[in-house]
């Protein structure tokens, strides 16, 4: 007699697309569920920078969390609206690994008037561009 197939075997199928969810506290805040794999990462960097906006969430107050069939992101800043932003699909090490390079870029800041990256987070332009000025 044959054995059934674990479980989980079960769940390593391909999904053609993605699922976004924003979560505050447990209730589900907003979200999107039908995103083309080509779109996913700009997609989820869309919510991500809406929902966690580097300027009032640090990079290191986000936390990821991964599963195969999940990814998220969630906001231990300790402020008063707790989010969480998941996304759900098949979740490869490529997929992540490029997610937290996009998540990465989201902190990196840069110069109103000549799109040069600058070390101090406190200043719109860089030293260049206040020297002309």
């Amino acid at each position: 007699m044959d054995l059934p197939q674990p479980l989980t075997y079960l769940f390593t199928f391909k999904m053609d697309t993605y699922e976004i969810a924003v979560f505050e506290y447990s209730d589900l805040y907003n979200g999107d569920h039908n995103v083309s794999p080509d779109k996913v990462i700009c997609e989820f960097i869309e919510y991500y920078t809406r929902y966690f906006h580097p300027e009032f969430v640090e990079e290191g107050d986000v936390r990821l969390q991964r599963g195969r069939m999940w990814l998220s992101y969630a906001d231990n800043s300790g402020g008063d609206k707790p989010r969480t932003i998941m996304l759900m699909g098949s979740i490869t090490d490529e997929l992540v690994a490029n997610l937290k390079e996009a998540v990465a870029k989201v902190y990196i800041k840069t110069c109103w008037e000549c799109e040069k990256e600058i070390k101090d987070k406190q200043r719109a332009l860089c030293e260049e561009c206040r020297d002309k000025e």
